[in-house]
């Protein structure tokens, strides 16, 4: 016969169909199952396997019931034999904006359309010349083909089968049935740039009819402080390996940004003040850490692999373990990515950095994003000898970043949002390169913009179904990925750590805590991160981490601040002022924090400022407001700023209590214009203090004495040692006894009760 029903030790029902009559048999000596009329079988055999959740046919003859073992056995006729994915964009609006870095000859596309085409043979066929053209029963049933597509594959309607009642699950949830040799579905595409439509419109760089929400002097200056003080304490290194140089100069290109878009605002603000010096400060630290890593002056230099058409580091290529894995093409896309984002910032800057190192630029681009332009059996225009996309998985729908080490639950990958990053670089990059001679003509540059915003989307899409993860508790039917992928016993994490092609988990490569899964699949954060977390995902997933912020170390804290940002700005911005930048993940600074916390919507601008870093830089009278930098206040194990703290209060263990004993007790006029700095910031009213009491960073130096006396003045007198009756004590939330401790001990924040 042709067809059968084989029913396995494990209870599994399986549809056999071969090409041309044979006999099943099983000889238990020789193992031999099957024999045809030709004593050996060349023909072509097919199984099906009939999922086992069809419990409703207890049996192998109610299995005729079914729809779907109907439909398999209906197309089993046609089967695939390989396939191919192209690609075409177009423009659903006629007078789309532009963004900001295009020219009006380079008018963006805003879809992009995958297709899918298989190649096919039919059982029934016995030589491949059958399958022409002419032959009329191929090309009838070629359509016929049944496949299987994943959660992702947004197809129309009119593909899928309506009816089967079978139910196929992966590992990426339930594969729905689709007919057809031919699929294709749509992919919209970022219109965003090097800053987000929120960002646009707090800077008022993008005009909105509900914009109210604007920059005043007061944040500029803060964060342009905060830049300053970055760019000399935190730049890259030349002997960190790519990765870790890679998340540096990323950062120092941030940071050029952000000083150029404060500039840029304090301008439209007609601000006496000229910030154009930050700017070209930042951009000569970056042009020449990246001049000097593109033309191999860093120490772990990278190579062309002539055999396997890729660039990798000198140190991988000896060394399978090291730099990640680099030399075998592990995590390039997480390497590389940063490097493509920080030289296209550099490009939007000084376009002669284009026309001079954008040639050693492009391999990486190459490495990570390269593209035949619109066919994956094209070979490519310029020559250039790189696969196509190496890291994407077209059916799967997002990369693998395993390079060709092998592991026993396939390939897999880790951090969805650094893969997100790798081709939101190289967008941003193919678009600087497309306005700069000597890289194509305007045709092919605008082909290759737009294949980076297509891997691009492909990968956020795929990281918001297979990442992001809903409990079924909090989904409805306004979440997009509303059909649940995974077991709500997984899906209460909300982050997927590792996704490979057989397994997936709540774990990463460095560690199993939670804060790691969710910020290893976070970072970095760029203006791509708002179109990579949905605002409801977000709500959830924070509620989740926020129960255990107090645990976060500070190298990851900046980033779970950022997090939060996206639902509460506010509340951010207040936590932010805790946060050190030399302290931070190397691809965040504490000015990237604040910029993007104040252009997220709903951010209240504060009437002061109060998140001057907590370094040693920097109060007024040249002493550090960290705890830990004053030393009794260390001693005493405590933490944050202390001097003065948060609310102003210069607490007693303070260094500079000693230093300011002999000075004057005379404090300046509390009136803005008596005070020389902020006079000059053209402040109004009172700002030494304000009328919060909180003296502003423009303050003349005011002796520490006079401050305590001031709010020593304003308190309720009170002998008891109790720390709660202790004002000082109190806000550092000490419990029990303080003035004195049972052992007779004053700590430094009891008042002159000593």
């Amino acid at each position: 016969g042709t067809q059968f029903l084989l029913h396995s030790q494990e209870n599994l029902y399986w549809l056999v169909f071969a090409s041309k009559p044979i006999t099943l048999s099983f000889d238990t000596i020789t193992k031999h199952t099957i024999t045809s009329s030709d004593g050996v079988y060349t023909g072509v055999l097919r199984f099906a396997l009939v999922p086992p959740t069809l419990s409703h046919y207890p049996d192998a003859s109610s299995l005729s019931l079914s729809s779907g073992v109907k439909q398999l056995i209906y197309h089993s006729n046609v089967y695939p034999t390989g396939g191919e994915v192209s690609w075409d964009f177009f423009n659903t609006h006629k007078n789309n904006n532009t963004s900001d870095t295009d020219d009006s000859s380079m008018r963006m596309n805003n879809v992009g359309t995958i297709k899918f085409k298989y190649n096919v043979m039919l059982m029934t066929t016995t030589s491949t010349s059958d399958t022409t053209a002419t032959n009329n029963n191929y090309l009838a049933e070629k359509n016929n083909l049944l496949m299987l597509s994943l959660p992702h594959h947004a197809l129309p309607s009119d593909m899928m089968l309506k009816t089967f009642d079978l139910e196929y699950n992966c590992i990426k949830g339930k594969m729905k049935p689709v007919v057809g040799a031919e699929w294709s579905y749509n992919e919209t595409l970022t219109l965003v740039d090097f800053d987000d439509e929120e960002a646009k419109q707090a800077l008022s760089l993008q005009p909105s009819n509900n914009n109210t929400q604007h920059f005043n002097p007061t944040i500029i200056r803060e964060i342009l402080k905060q830049v300053q003080e970055d760019l000399t304490r935190v730049l890259p290194t030349l002997d960190e390996n790519v990765y870790g140089f890679g998340k540096q100069v990323a950062r120092l290109a941030q940071l050029v940004h952000i000083a150029r878009r404060m500039n840029e605002v304090s301008s439209s603000l007609s601000s006496s003040n000229d910030l154009g010096y930050v700017v070209d400060q930042g951009a000569d630290i970056l042009h020449s850490f990246l001049t000097a890593f593109l033309t191999n002056k860093e120490r772990d230099k990278l190579v062309y692999d002539a055999n396997l058409g890729g660039m990798i580091t000198l140190d991988g290529l000896k060394n399978t373990e090291a730099d990640f894995g680099n030399g075998r093409y592990n995590d390039h896309h997480f390497h590389y990515g940063y490097i493509l984002y920080a030289c296209a910032i550099m490009g939007d800057i000084n376009a002669t950095f284009v026309s001079e190192y954008g040639h050693f630029v492009d391999p990486l681009l190459f490495d990570v994003a390269h593209s035949s332009y619109s066919h994956s059996n094209s070979e490519p225009l310029d020559g250039a000898f790189f696969p196509l996309a190496r890291y994407k998985s077209w059916f799967d729908g997002h990369s693998f970043a395993s390079g060709l080490f092998p592991f026993g639950n396939g390939k897999s990958q880790e951090s969805s949002s650094e893969s997100v990053n790798c081709y939101y670089g190289a967008y941003l990059w193919s678009i600087i390169r497309s306005k700069s001679d000597g890289f194509g003509n305007k045709e092919e540059n605008k082909k290759l913009v737009d294949f980076a915003r297509l891997l691009l989307a492909t990968e956020i899409r795929g990281a918001k179904t297979y990442w992001h993860m809903h409990p079924p508790d909090t989904s409805d039917a306004k979440l997009e990925n509303d059909p649940a992928i995974y077991s709500s016993r997984l899906a209460q994490n909300y982050m997927v750590g590792n996704l490979g092609m057989m397994d997936v988990t709540c774990s990463t490569w460095f560690g199993h805590e939670p804060l790691y899964v969710h910020m290893i699949n976070f970072i970095p954060i760029t203006a791509i991160t708002s179109e990579l977390f949905d605002r409801t995902y977000i709500e959830g997933e924070y509620n989740y981490l926020s129960l255990r912020y107090q645990e976060v170390q500070m190298a990851w804290r900046g980033y779970v601040i950022c997090d939060e940002a996206m639902v509460d700005p506010n509340s951010a911005w207040a936590k932010a002022s805790n946060i050190y930048s030399p302290e931070l993940d190397s691809a965040l600074s504490k000015s990237q924090v604040l910029y993007w916390i104040s252009t997220r919507r709903g951010f209240n601008l504060p009437n002061s400022s109060g998140t001057s870093d907590e370094t040693p830089s920097t109060v007024a009278n040249g002493g550090s407001a960290l705890c830990y930098q004053n030393k009794k206040c260390g001693q005493q194990g405590l933490t944050g700023e202390c001097c003065p703290a948060a609310n102003g209060v210069v607490l007693g263990c303070c260094d500079i209590l000693s230093s300011d004993s002999d000075k004057s007790s005379t404090a300046n006029s509390s009136s803005c214009i008596a005070n020389e700095k902020c006079a000059a910031a053209g402040l109004e009213g009172d700002c030494c203090p304000a009328p919060g009491g909180i003296h502003l960073g423009c303050c003349d130096p005011t002796p520490s004495s006079v401050r305590q006396t001031e709010v020593s003045a304003n308190k309720t007198e009170s002998n008891s040692s109790s720390c709660s009756q202790v004002e000082n004590c109190a806000l550092l939330g000490l419990i029990g006894e303080c003035c004195p401790t049972p052992d007779g001990v004053y700590l430094g924040c009891c008042d002159e009760q000593r």
